[in-house]
């Protein structure tokens, strides 16, 4: 056989071999990279008398997994949850994250530390020592050692957890506030505490915790590297807690500085609808699915949410029934009002998404609020009326605010009016926006 034909042989054997190596090694890292996967948790439903419930982690978890999938994670989303059923949500994630570009853990929650453990509590625990708490939480740990395993590009591990308890402080080690400093951790790791370790972080008397808010703030921002998040969720924290409360970052800066929460394509119509049915699908609140009946008549759930409201109309009881001693004046009083605002799209423009906190007053039923100054940009008068039966219907006026936050980008100080409706009990309330854009506002008395 000609050594020339050998030659040409080898040379067409040996590209071939390297345009394969290549093509290989580029489906490996597209298995790999652009993968992100989260695992958020938010336990407050607590069943031990001696561990308050916390109102503030169902909502803080719907809304960051809401963020990090505009962000392009993968989202494992948990609400109050058992041990069981963490651990078993726990090995999901674990499954995932596989060679991933990165791996996400949040929790809100109670948190307790033993002997510079720190331990995540399910609803469901009953801890009555400071030996019973290994066998009724969830070691930091094993979150740890699954990112470990899976040897992601970037861990983040970020805890709400800080919460006081009246548990920890009968505990003998010593330590009774707060989280432990964390130990060693796999390889390009961050960890953030809401506060730093042995301190209390606040509920919050919102929709969100502290810190939380502060991220869900920070997402919103120019610097969606993970330090410049951070950097500012710390200073939102730090300013609403009085500067009492200082969020506590862990890890290799260089990581902080190169991971980005990168800001995915808008989501579609049909994304949005399935977002706000999952809100409101196990709501027993007839309000809820008259606004997804108004926002989507022929939606994908119309028949479900309308069979769901005759049921929960059917289930009130007969106006005779109501206590004779309830009146508006029931719900007379200063309220706390966060009020929330998703991002939506107008005429192919984004309008973005905003929330707002300040208080309201009743009396007699009748409903007063400022927020800002009257006659000035970015304003809004709340007035209306909560009935004997709890339910209301407010009014809010006021000057329209910089244009990427309003709907047709109208010019700042143009005036703008719409209506909420909602239900109120007497320590809480919900009311939803009733025309152009989806809005909610939660209430929660002082």
């Amino acid at each position: 056989m000609p050594i020339n034909f050998l030659s040409t042989l080898l040379s067409h054997v040996l590209r071939a071999l390297a345009v394969a190596l290549v093509c290989v090694s580029i489906a490996n890292a597209a298995d790999g990279q652009g993968r992100r996967i989260a695992l958020v948790i938010g336990n407050g439903n607590y069943q031990q008398s001696v561990l308050p419930r916390l109102l503030n982690p169902p909502h803080d978890v719907e809304d960051i997994a809401r963020a990090l999938r505009g962000f392009g994670f993968e989202v494992i989303e948990r609400k109050n949850q058992t041990l069981e059923g963490m651990n078993q949500a726990i090995a999901e994630f674990g499954s995932k994250i596989g060679g991933s570009e990165a791996a996400l853990f949040y929790y809100a929650g109670h948190g307790i530390q033993v002997k510079n453990q720190n331990y995540l509590i399910p609803v469901n625990a009953t801890i009555e020592s400071e030996a019973s708490v290994p066998y009724q939480g969830v070691n930091l740990n094993q979150i740890l050692d699954e990112m470990d395993n899976g040897k992601s590009g970037a861990n983040i591990v970020m805890l709400d957890a800080c919460r006081n308890n009246p548990i920890s402080g009968k505990f003998r080690s010593g330590q009774s506030r707060g989280l432990a400093s964390p130990g060693s951790t796999p390889k390009g790791t961050v960890i953030v505490y809401a506060t730093d370790p042995g301190n209390v972080a606040a509920d919050g008397s919102g929709r969100n915790g502290l810190f939380t808010a502060g991220l869900l703030t920070a997402f919103k921002g120019k610097d969606l590297s993970l330090d410049g998040v951070l950097t500012v969720a710390s200073a939102e924290v730090e300013r609403a807690s009085g500067h009492t409360q200082t969020p506590y970052v862990n890890g290799p800066k260089t990581l902080q500085k190169s991971f980005h929460f990168h800001v995915t394509v808008e989501p579609g119509r049909g994304e949005i609808e399935k977002t706000f049915w999952s809100s409101i699908e196990h709501s027993t609140d007839a309000a809820d699915f008259e606004a997804y009946l108004q926002k989507y008549p022929e939606g994908s759930y119309a028949v479900l949410a309308e069979n769901r409201l005759k049921k929960l109309k059917a289930d009130q009881p007969a106006p005779s029934a109501m206590p004779s001693s309830l009146s508006p004046a029931t719900f007379d009083g200063r309220w706390a009002v966060t009020l929330v605002c998703e991002d939506v799209r107008n005429k192919e423009s984004l309008v973005k998404g905003y929330t707002h906190r300040f208080f309201i007053d009743v009396q007699e039923g009748r409903v007063t609020g400022q927020r800002g100054q009257v006659g000035q940009p970015d304003s809004a008068t709340w007035t209306g009326f909560i009935q004997a039966d709890g339910t209301s219907e407010i009014t809010v006026s006021g000057l329209t605010g910089p244009p990427d936050y309003s709907v047709g980008h109208v010019h700042v100080g143009a005036p703008y009016s719409y209506r909420l409706r909602g239900t109120f009990t007497k320590g809480s309330g919900k009311a939803t926006r009733v025309e152009l854009r989806p809005c909610e506002a939660t209430f929660f008395k002082n």
